[in-house]
């Protein structure tokens, strides 16, 4: 974690450095595939997902605010 920096820059930052995006749902983590401006756009943010599962990743096609 990087001290006073939002949640979104941090994972901006990591993400930057090599570091996978991963979306959490309830103790779940899933590495996203699809639009990586939208993964930009709301990171650290609680969305809802719409896309598709398969196995244990989700194929993203849109994601709107919670």
């Amino acid at each position: 974690m990087m001290k006073n920096a939002s949640a979104a820059e941090c994972i901006r930052a990591c993400v930057k450095n090599g570091s996978d995006l991963a979306l959490l749902s309830g103790d779940k983590l899933y590495p996203p595939q699809g639009r990586q401006v939208l993964f930009d756009k709301w990171a650290g943010q609680t969305v809802t997902v719409q896309g598709k599962v398969s196995g244990t990743t989700i194929t993203v096609d849109a994601m709107t605010e919670k």
